[in-house]
């Protein structure tokens, strides 16, 4: 009924499509990848924005606290403006550094 040296018709249909599966994935992965990468820019963009902000925010917020409770009004709250500008200055090359470590290791792959 069969032919011995033919394969059967269902195993041929298995290697046909784990052929066009392989072949798919492959494309996924390339287009995921540009994707991913202009995802990660955009956030490593937010977040370098979103460091500054809120480092002198909370340094202005601190500061006036301080002022407040202290009756010393504007002196503390220049200086931990400027204190909080500083941290978000260094959040945001701590980022930058990270950020090129990981695209220097994702372009050796």
């Amino acid at each position: 009924m069969t032919d011995p040296d033919r394969p059967s018709p269902t195993e041929e249909l298995q290697k046909r499509v784990k052929a066009a599966q392989d072949r798919n994935s492959g494309a996924l992965r390339d287009k995921g990848s540009i994707s991913s990468n202009v995802g990660t820019g955009m956030g490593v963009g937010v977040k370098v924005g979103v460091d500054l902000v809120v480092g002198v925010g909370v340094g202005a917020a601190i500061g006036w606290g301080l002022d407040w409770w202290l009756e010393t009004k504007p002196i503390l709250l220049v200086i931990f403006l400027i204190f909080g500008f500083i941290a978000g200055l260094m959040n945001v090359v701590r980022t930058a550094n990270q950020s090129i470590k990981s695209s220097g290791a994702d372009s050796e792959k």
